[in-house]
Formats: structure tokens, C-alpha cells, sequence
């Protein structure tokens, strides 16, 4: 944070001073500034200095300026109109989010503040919201970050010079001073560590070599992100009992199919397999749609075991300017430990007598080619591969 030398200078000799008891009553001004949601500058001075004489304002710190400093605005403000056409006054505030991230990183510092009771009741405004400023998320984690940030450090403008001296100092509340000096005694840097700082262990980024999910170790949020991911993940590869599935197929045996009129559950079951298809075979896009008015004429299919687990999905589509095959199997996929175990074997015959003779999307799987060469239908690979090579012709 880049600082003018001279108030370095100041910072740095306060801060050597005792800190002297004050007669600040308790709740006051927190109160007023948190019922308004603006502080002025007079506010601001009378505010720091009911926590700190040592500030001094302005000779020591000047909160409009260092607020610029910290990059916290000061807006107009005006007073609520009782009637329309009312003309008002404005004055130029700083907000009580704000406020309390000014005195926040002032006590970073090593002065004597505490802002818990205005960080208290600025915190339902947050609450509100769903997303926040940087220093509104210092204020809402107030308490649990006191006197455990990382040091912060006012450096001097730029400038020639010559020689550095270095001194240490702690305060009583155990702040760690460091202030470096040039020959001329001009301020060149000031860094303030808090007492119960610990550094954390260097994050780095892995990749989950079951789910595939890159994320940033020791990082929570990213942590947070991996397990749900990889849950979600694996709730489709390795799937437990589906108990809404397996009533709807007591029911209804014709339940395992899927189109536009479809509950949104089931056509989400079928985009989720859809999604590790791509994912498995390295394609572009999610040949499946979530919403029914996306793609209306698909029509996918769930295969179930005999626990009730669903265990795949595929899909069926119209194909364009198609006369005596009308339709495609457009993909299938189901999950690893339910392969060759004759899923597509005992609902061929079903397809077969819904769709007719249906062509295959290509490029096919050699698990599927052994398939379709063991059920006779080895004329499908030649004819898709004759059918590619016509609409190339028709293309070209």
C-alpha cells in the first residue's frame, strides 16, 4: 500500500507511544454510524479517536486520506426527503461497511481498535446480499480474523536514496513492527505483523485422478467444490440403488423410456450418463438436453439392474431425409462395473420393435462392433460407413 514518507513517519512514532485509556462509551457511536450506514469525516475523526489518541487526526491519520489509500470511496450522501421536490443537503460519507474496513486495517497496524460491536450490527445489511465487497467479507469475519491476518505494509513513493537503516518494535497488544528509514531519516516502508498470524502451507493445484477434477488443495471452497463434484460424479459411475426409479418400473415396465413428456428427473438421469459419455469418449458437447423443448424428438432409455440401480442410458433420434431408417441409436453408455454383463443384449429385441432397423451414430466402440457381429447386424457398420461416405459425396 503506497503511502506519502511523512505519515509512515507519524504511524511509526505514535505507534512507539502507550496507549492511553480513553472514555469512549461503549456502543454509542457504533450504534449511530450502523443506524445510518454513513460516517463523515468528522465522524470518522471523533470515531478513532474514542479508540486511539495516538491517531491524532489528522496529524497522525487523516481518515479521508487514507481511505483513498484503501480505495474506499466517499460518496454524497443526502438525508431521506419527507415529500417529493424536497430540496436536501448532501455531504460526502464513507458507508459503515466501510468504515469498519478502515479501522480494521488500522488496527492491522498495531493501533488499539476494536470494531466488534460495529461489525455486529453491520452484518444483517450483509446478510441480505449475496454477493460482497472485499471489505464487507472482512467486516462479516471480523472476530474470527483479529489479530490473524497477514502483515501489511505502507511503502513510501518512489524516489533516489541512499543507505537503509532497519528498527523493530512490538506494541503491548504484540504487533511486530519493522520501519525502514533512509540517511536523510525519510520514511521508505512500515510492515505491521499481527500476533497470531501463522502462515498457511503453499496451496497447489491437483487433479483428482478418480474424478478428474482439478482443484487447489488446503483451498476449503475448492475442497468443498471437489467432494460435491466428485459425489455427483460417482453417484453415476458407481450407483447405489435408485428407490423413484425402481417404483416407477413397478408401475409401469415402460418407465425406462424418456422423452418431452418426461418428469425432469428422469431426463436428468439420462443427461447425466450423456455427460460421462462425453467425458469417456473425449466428445464436444452433451448429446442429451436437460430442457424437453431444446430437443423434442429424442428419446432416451435407463437401463436398471436387478437392484434397482440404474446403470446407463442411451439415446434415439430422427434422423433427417431418413426413409427406410428413420431413426439412430445416437449413443449409449453404461457405467464400468455393469459392461458385458448383456444390458443392450436383452433390450435389443425391445429397440429393434420401437425403432425398426436403426442406424448407429459413428465411430463405434469395438465393444460395440463385437456386439452387433454376434447379434448379426454387422450390415449396420457397413452401412453407416456408406452413409457417411454419400453425404460426404452430397457435401463435396
Amino acid at each position: 500500500m503506497e503511502i506519502e514518507a511523512q505519515t509512515i513517519e507519524a504511524i511509526w512514532r505514535a505507534l512507539q507511544k502507550p496507549a492511553t485509556a480513553t472514555s469512549r462509551r461503549a456502543n454509542a457511536m457504533d450504534e449511530r454510524i450502523a443506524a445510518s450506514g454513513w460516517a463523515s469525516a468528522v465522524d470518522l475523526e471523533d470515531y478513532l479517536l474514542s479508540q486511539d489518541r495516538r491517531f491524532d487526526p489528522p496529524a497522525v491519520v487523516d481518515p479521508p486520506a487514507f481511505a483513498k489509500t484503501l480505495g474506499l470511496p466517499f460518496r454524497s450522501v443526502f438525508p431521506r426527503p419527507q415529500r417529493h421536490g424536497d430540496d436536501v443537503s448532501g455531504y460526502d460519507m464513507l458507508s459503515a461497511a466501510d468504515t469498519a474496513a478502515l479501522c480494521i486495517s488500522l488496527e492491522r497496524l498495531g493501533f488499539r481498535i476494536d470494531v466488534a460491536d460495529l461489525c455486529t450490527r453491520v452484518r444483517p445489511r450483509l446478510d441480505a446480499t449475496t454477493h460482497l465487497t472485499d471489505e464487507e467479507i472482512s467486516v462479516l469475519f471480523y472476530e474470527e480474523n483479529r489479530h490473524r491476518l497477514p502483515p501489511i505494509t505502507l511503502s513510501a513513493p518512489l524516489r533516489e536514496w541512499r543507505g537503509m537503516t532497519t528498527s523493530r518494535f512490538k506494541t503491548s497488544s504484540g504487533y511486530r513492527l519493522e520501519y525502514a528509514f533512509d540517511d536523510d531519516g525519510h520514511a521508505l516502508w512500515l510492515t505491521a505483523r499481527s500476533p497470531k498470524y501463522r502462515k498457511r502451507p503453499e496451496s497447489m493445484a491437483v487433479t483428482c485422478p478418480r474424478c478428474g477434477m482439478t482443484y487447489v488443495r488446503r483451498s476449503r471452497t475448492d475442497e468443498q467444490l471437489h467432494r460435491s463434484f466428485h459425489r455427483k460424479r460417482f453417484s453415476v459411475i458407481e450407483p447405489k440403488p435408485n428407490r423413484r426409479f425402481s417404483e416407477a418400473l413397478n408401475r409401469d415396465l415402460d418407465a425406462a423410456w424418456v422423452d418431452a413428456r418426461s418428469p425432469k428427473w428422469k431426463r436428468a438421469e439420462v443427461y447425466d450418463r450423456a455427460l460421462e459419455f462425453k467425458r469417456e469418449f473425449g466428445y464436444d458437447f452433451i448429446q442429451w438436453s436437460l430442457k424437453a423443448q431444446h430437443d423434442p424428438d429424442a428419446i432416451g432409455f435407463l437401463f436398471s439392474d436387478e437392484n434397482g440401480r440404474i446403470v446407463g442410458a442411451c439415446s434415439f433420434r430422427l434422423q433427417e431425409r431418413a426413409s427406410e431408417r428413420p431413426w439412430r441409436l445416437d449413443w449409449i453408455w453404461i457405467c464400468p462395473d455393469a459392461r458385458r454383463l448383456g444390458q443392450l443384449d436383452r433390450h435389443w429385441d425391445r429397440f429393434r420393435q420401437r425403432f425398426g432397423v436403426f442406424d448407429l451414430e459413428h465411430p463405434v466402440s469395438d465393444a460395440m462392433q463385437a456386439f452387433l457381429r454376434k447379434r448379426g447386424c454387422a450390415e449396420l457398420l457397413r452401412l453407416g460407413a456408406a452413409d457417411r461416405a454419400r453425404s460426404s459425396d452430397l457435401s463435396s
